[in-house]
């Protein structure tokens, strides 16, 4: 890998970190109320901006190389098979590419949830059941 790799990849790690250290509720904390304040949650929100920018940037990055050497071999292919193979090597590289893009969004998750919002564990009433006309 190369020095730039490692370095999109603390960067995505230190704002995962960050992420969670900001939004992580406290212990006890009452659910019925906000977890974050306003400005926590645009601090949040931009770290988890700025992960997500950062997990794109590696995306392109990688594509942009598997491209670079699709284009390589095929420069010195000799044979139409040669330039078959270059072309599914670029393809399975995209593939993996955009695998690992995937699994880092999944791991970063959802982005912070504002404030503003109601809180995900309210419960709701239902209204009784009708009669059936048996």
């Amino acid at each position: 890998m190369g020095v730039s790799k490692w370095a999109g990849r603390a960067m995505v790690a230190l704002a995962v970190m960050t992420t969670l250290a900001v939004a992580a509720p406290s212990a006890g904390a009452d659910p019925s109320h906000p977890v974050m304040t306003m400005p926590q949650y645009r601090v949040a929100l931009h770290a988890y901006q700025v992960a997500t920018d950062a997990i794109d940037l590696t995306l392109h990055r990688q594509i942009d190389a598997a491209k670079a050497d699709e284009l390589a071999a095929m420069a010195a292919a000799t044979s139409p098979a040669d330039v078959y193979l270059a072309r599914a090597d670029f393809n399975q590289a995209r593939t993996t590419d955009i695998a690992d893009w995937q699994a880092a969004l999944a791991k970063l998750g959802p982005p912070p949830r504002s404030p503003l919002l109601p809180p995900l564990n309210t419960t709701t009433t239902t209204s009784p059941s009708l009669p059936s006309g048996d």
